[in-house]
């Protein structure tokens, strides 16, 4: 496969596919994309942090896998069932594994935010955004990355994005922020650092980012990798839309 910067015509062949990551590969500010032929392409991947997004002819798939193999985070979003039988067909230790879409509520309820966002009860964190020298903490570390790593640096997180941090004596330890960024919305990502779960923060820090998002008037994606991240967004008006399969490594 090869790599193209024709943007409108890869994305046509996603039509129908609902993400907001590839609204933001639409726009240019997102994303890596790779085609067999690009006057016209049959298939095709875009490659977005740990996510590749595959659509047309499935027989791409060794490929594909090619691009991710030596990511052991890589989740395939397959555009239809046959990806999925093509990419586990290879027998490189790929599973099936289900994600939750949700719905956003019409309107967040502000004043619900702000009560999950009170961080008051746990006075020995702090709740603040990610400033510079919090974005050198999270590009450093695996569970931390996906808070920044899509954006080419900080002035360009800074320029086009933001995230809700929560510090234990100047120490990220969990935060909410844009996976990926557009014009009109981002997708959230949210996550924990593993000595400091099931203390509430990632509520907290979502809360305040899902605020930040209804102040800036932007929309707010939740695409939940698993239940614990479904019942956190139900939290905050999120319902379920669909589940869905994707593929990636299986656990070891």
């Amino acid at each position: 496969m090869v790599k193209t910067d024709k943007r409108a015509l890869i994305a046509q062949m996603f039509e129908g596919f609902e993400d907001s990551v590839l609204i933001s590969y639409k726009e240019g500010r997102t994303g890596i994309a790779y085609c067999d032929n690009e006057e016209k392409p049959a298939s095709a991947v875009i490659c977005a942090g740990d996510f590749y997004f595959c659509a047309g002819d499935a027989s791409a798939a060794a490929e594909v896998f090619a691009l991710a193999e030596n990511n052991s985070e890589a989740v395939f979003m397959p555009l239809d069932e046959s990806w999925t039988q093509a990419l586990l067909a290879l027998d490189k230790g790929l599973v099936r594994t289900v994600r939750y879409r949700t719905k956003m509520p019409e309107k967040f309820d502000i004043t619900q935010l702000d009560r999950l966002a009170d961080i008051s009860a746990l006075p020995e964190f702090e709740l603040g955004m990610i400033d510079e020298e919090i974005y050198a903490q999270a590009i450093k570390e695996t569970w931390s990355w996906a808070f920044v790593g899509n954006f080419k640096d900080y002035a360009d997180f800074a320029d086009n994005a933001f995230g809700c941090c929560i510090t234990h004596r100047g120490r990220l330890i969990c935060a909410a922020s844009c996976y990926s960024a557009y014009s009109g919305g981002v997708e959230v990502e949210i996550a924990t650092h593993p000595d400091y779960r099931r203390k509430g923060l990632a509520t907290v820090a979502g809360a305040a980012f899902i605020r930040e998002c209804a102040k800036r008037g932007l929309k707010a994606h939740w695409d939940a990798a698993n239940t614990m991240s479904l019942k956190i967004a139900a939290k905050f008006g999120y319902t379920l839309k669909e589940e869905y399969t994707a593929v990636a490594f299986g656990e070891d």
